[in-house]
């Protein structure tokens, strides 16, 4: 069963979305250890390290959820004309 380009591309979005959240969710677990750990040298670089890579996954999952939102949007149908003030104009219209 061929997908269309745009599922294809909406799927593999979803599946890195999905892992980058895997990622940040390994990350705080990680950050979580090296908080709670004595102080060292060790501590303080895996504490660094886990803080970088959950920055730079979580920047990257917002940029992947924002692009996913804008091709939903250009999915959909646009809405309908409507006019905000339809007394208005009714007055002002030219005879």
């Amino acid at each position: 069963m061929a997908l269309r380009s745009g599922q294809a591309q909406s799927r593999r979005a979803h599946r890195w979305l999905v892992f980058l959240i895997a990622i940040m969710v390994a990350t705080a677990g990680a950050i979580t250890a090296a908080v709670t750990a004595p102080p060292s040298p060790l501590a303080g670089l895996s504490f660094g390290l886990s803080s970088l890579i959950f920055a730079a996954a979580l920047i990257l999952a917002g940029r992947v959820t924002i692009a996913l939102e804008r091709a939903r949007r250009r999915a959909l149908p646009p809405p309908p004309e409507t006019n905000p003030f339809p007394i208005v104009s009714k007055l002002l219209r030219p005879k």
